[in-house]
């Protein structure tokens, strides 16, 4: 059994897993109340976000939308703040209890170890990522249904406007922005799961292995507030409103540099482990 089947398997078990839809669940029901507290009442008064003596348009749904609306902010800080969670719940936990069970002996009868834990690597990655941005791109869709798609103008100064993180592509092309930050969300995904994955090679503790790459992000959150370098915390990174505070250089060299640590000593020690 090679790696692409291997990948087809896992794939099939994700989409028939409790905990990828538990997972999803969580991020839809956050994203959900956002909606119904914000969203669906400028829905029902859309003229009213218009003030003739200034400069103004009725709300639109990049106004109301999840990555880019105004308070409460609870929603955004709290869905960012446990979206390692999210992701590590998807699937990357499940390495934990096929180690547990036995499943990853039965498999290595037919198809190579490295090839297993390759395609659990990627298919856990692409899981996390879509459990932890679908409910985003859910919440923009479901604005896009109830409210007019008035693009943003730079003079209503509503969004942070500068030499920012795509910052001129939000007043250029702000369905653009939108593909591009959920891009990044989606990929920066890999890094909670990298080091999930990599605990499980010494973990056996479900519990354990999806609290710490949420308690860990937390951790470097508060210390890098501490020396006044918040912009580089992903919970900063993730969040769309924060793109004054950023550059692209440095925030894709942390998530590549990140992924490629957490995933080159996970695979290092399954090398490592299968000379013993």
């Amino acid at each position: 059994m090679n790696v692409k089947k291997l990948i087809k398997m896992e794939f099939k078990r994700v989409f028939h897993s409790k905990m990828f839809y538990l997972s999803l669940g969580i991020g839809l029901l956050i994203t959900t109340l956002q909606w119904i507290e914000v969203g669906l009442p400028m829905a029902v008064n859309i003229v009213d976000g218009y003030i003739p003596s200034e400069v103004s348009t009725p709300y639109s749904a990049f106004e109301s939308f999840f990555g880019l609306a105004g308070p409460p902010l609870v929603y955004r800080q709290i869905y960012y703040t446990i979206a390692p969670i999210l992701a590590v719940m998807a699937h990357a936990v499940t390495l934990c209890g096929d180690k547990a069970s036995g499943y990853v002996k039965n498999l290595y009868i037919r198809s190579k170890r490295q090839d297993y834990y390759t395609a659990k690597y990627i298919v856990s990655g692409i899981a996390g990522g879509i459990a932890v941005t679908a409910p985003i791109a859910a919440n923009f869709l479901w604005n896009l249904m109830m409210l007019p798609a008035i693009e943003p103008m730079a003079s209503m100064a509503i969004y942070p406007y500068g030499i920012g993180l795509w910052s001129d592509v939000l007043y250029t092309n702000p369905y653009l922005f939108i593909l591009l930050y959920i891009l990044l969300i989606f990929f920066y995904q890999f890094i909670f799961v990298s080091l999930a994955l990599l605990l499980s090679t010494w973990v056996n503790n479900r519990f354990l292995i999806t609290l710490f790459p949420f308690l860990l992000n937390y951790f470097s959150y508060m210390m890098l507030s501490f020396i006044k370098k918040a912009k580089y915390s992903p919970i900063i990174i993730m969040d769309m409103t924060r793109i004054n505070a950023l550059r692209f250089g440095p925030v894709v060299l942390e998530c590549v540099c990140l992924t490629v640590l957490f995933g080159g000593l996970y695979f290092w020690k399954q090398k490592k482990d299968e000379g013993l």
